[in-house]
């Protein structure tokens, strides 16, 4: 655990979504079934090169679409064939992963603690609305927020700043807790404090500016705030 002395304590915690409270380890495994050894990571990598494309030239794209396009490109690498089938059993994992073990308990001492629990995500409305609600985690969550209604995708600095203001709270006192160094990242150039949890093999990695709280797992947060 590494951590810069909290001056302030953010009042909003942001939290990502798929990776950070929800294991993918089931859409790990199906598309390794599906495509091979490293499919997952493949795919994920063109999903987020993809969806920053889409943001950077204000070319916005449905994210489910985005997902089923990175797959198709993951197909042709791999060379599988890609039926509709594949699609429909995409959106259905991704529909229903299982929160981390963690979860539950992170988040019950938090909301006791008086913070606002705002789920950040890069999924669409409707889907972050049923992976939330099929984890059965959902309550734990005072807003839901995709990134749909800001037409972009994170890290833009622009989806941070747009989260704190629809919430009416500085900047300075928002921090977002994510397992993915890019999101982080994108948080802290925007100025919200931030906190990096380490799932699986996801590596810290900041350039210059360091994230608040770096900690494996999320009950290693609350420790912190």
């Amino acid at each position: 655990m590494k951590t810069n002395q909290l001056i302030l304590k953010p009042k909003v915690l942001f939290f990502d979504i798929n990776e950070t409270i929800l294991n993918t380890a089931p859409l790990r495994s199906f598309l390794s079934y599906k495509f091979g050894k490293n499919a997952y990571d493949l795919w994920f990598s063109k999903l987020l090169h993809y969806s920053l494309v889409s943001t950077v030239t204000d070319t916005y794209k449905n994210f489910g679409l985005i997902a089923i396009d990175a797959l198709k490109v993951v197909s042709n690498l791999k060379r599988t064939d890609f039926t509709a089938d594949t699609s429909t059993q995409l959106v259905n994992i991704l529909s229903s992963l299982p929160a981390f073990p963690d979860v539950l308990k992170a988040l019950e001492i938090l909301k006791e603690k008086g913070y606002l629990i705002v789920a950040l995500s890069n999924s669409s409305k409707d889907l972050l609305k049923r992976q939330l609600t099929n984890a059965k985690i959902d309550y734990l969550f005072d807003k839901q927020i995709s990134t749909e209604i800001f037409q972009s995708y994170k890290p833009h600095r622009d989806v941070y700043l747009k989260a704190a203001y629809l919430l009416n709270t500085p900047i300075e006192e928002c921090m977002l807790v994510a397992s993915h160094n890019w999101d982080v990242y994108g948080a802290l150039c925007a100025g919200l404090r931030a906190a990096f949890i380490k799932r699986s093999e996801q590596q810290a990695y900041f350039l210059s500016l360091k994230p608040d709280i770096e900690g494996i797992g999320l009950l290693s947060l609350f420790q912190e705030l």
